[in-house]
């Protein structure tokens, strides 16, 4: 009796200290990201080598700095990653001021949405895919490793130091929210998972919508039906071995529209049955609302890229794509379902800590006078 309750002590402790290191990651996360930023902005700015953007000159052109010289978008770094140190330290020391924190998610949203582009979710989606298909054949894995390139690197560093530094202003924000609430009744937190669980059904449901649509647009042309595109585009697209990684990339959005489901519906706040042992705890609520705003950002920041590129008249994707509906048309919804996702998650986590706190005020010891 005394070994098991050493270790469920022992696990309780690991836990709880897992729990603090996942906590202070952002705060680490966002302070080097500013430190190491704000050296290589300035080398850039001055003419060191290894500017991660075209600078003006040729190569692509997806991300709103690759037309940016390195003379300027170096310092343009550097004074990003000077605001974001700032930031951090200010929220550091008042963790629930409204400034700084709206401040850190409007920075951290530029840096995470704004300055990339699709080459995040070439790493999050299509390089998994492309893994798949280069095992069964359908791809030269010479291409995979043409991805593992600074310029692409510096996207994921952008676009996780920016998520790192919009969470702590998010918690300041909701933090703030809480605390401003003076009442002592359960009329506060009732009406917020009210609010949020009413926002998280419109968001959930956009967010499960355009998924599935783009889905049955890729494994349509892999059963080799031309949804929304013509007969020879579809038989390019046949010629280039392309069609099997669209099915892969629309199977990938189908499983991420079943799991968004999970943001409204009891499964996706106990562990189900089927889920070795874990069946029946309660899920964390930051671990599904943390995994679906790290997924919406790559899903927004390409889909901006393709609607720029659209409106601008550039070619993105297979050759002639800019002129077959069915090829461009679904990019165009990803901006908004980026949008619904990171909004879905964040009434799941606004609902169930209400929720959390409702039950903390029932079983408390003034909760059951007053009740």
């Amino acid at each position: 009796m005394e070994h098991s309750s050493s270790t469920d002590r022992n696990g309780g402790a690991a836990s709880q200290r897992s729990f603090r290191a996942l906590r202070s990651a952002p705060w680490w996360i966002a302070a080097a990201w500013s430190v190491g930023y704000l050296a290589a902005g300035t080398a850039w700015g001055l003419g060191a080598s290894g500017y991660p953007f075209s600078g003006g000159g040729p190569g692509p052109r997806a991300s709103v700095m690759d037309p940016v010289p390195s003379h300027v978008g170096g310092w343009i770094l550097a004074g990003a990653a000077a605001l974001a140190g700032v930031l951090v330290v200010l929220i550091a020391r008042r963790p629930a001021a409204r400034v700084p924190a709206a401040a850190a998610v409007l920075v951290g949203v530029m840096l995470a949405v704004v300055l990339t582009d699709f080459r995040v979710l070439v790493f999050a989606a299509y390089l998994p895919v492309m893994a798949v298909a280069a095992l069964l054949g359908h791809v030269d894995p010479h291409i995979m490793a043409t991805m593992l390139i600074w310029p692409n690197i510096n996207q994921m560093v952008l676009m996780i130091a920016g998520a790192s530094l919009a969470s702590l202003g998010i918690r300041g924000l909701m933090a703030r929210s809480s605390a401003g609430e003076t009442t002592t009744d359960d009329a506060a937190p009732r009406f917020r998972e009210a609010t949020a669980r009413r926002v998280g059904r419109w968001a959930t449901g956009i967010a499960v919508v355009i998924p599935v649509g783009y889905a049955v647009t890729r494994i349509g042309w892999f059963a080799g039906v031309p949804i929304g595109i013509s007969p020879s585009f579809m038989q390019q697209l046949v010629d280039a071995q392309a069609a099997p990684i669209g099915a892969g990339l629309g199977g990938v959005a189908l499983l991420g529209a079943v799991l968004t489901l999970g943001l409204v519906r009891p499964w996706g706040e106990i562990w189900p049955r089927w889920v070795p042992f874990l069946r029946g705890r309660a899920i964390p609520p930051r671990l599904p609302a943390s995994l679906a705003i790290a997924i919406s950002l790559p899903i927004m920041s390409a889909g901006l890229m393709y609607v720029r590129k659209q409106l601008a008249g550039e070619e993105f994707g297979a050759t002639g794509a800019e002129h077959e509906p069915g090829a461009w048309l679904p990019e165009m919804f990803f901006p908004v379902w980026g949008a619904a996702l990171a909004i879905a998650a964040l009434a799941y986590l606004q609902r169930r800590t209400a929720g959390q706190e409702l039950v903390s005020r029932s079983t408390s010891p003034r909760g059951l006078v007053s009740g």
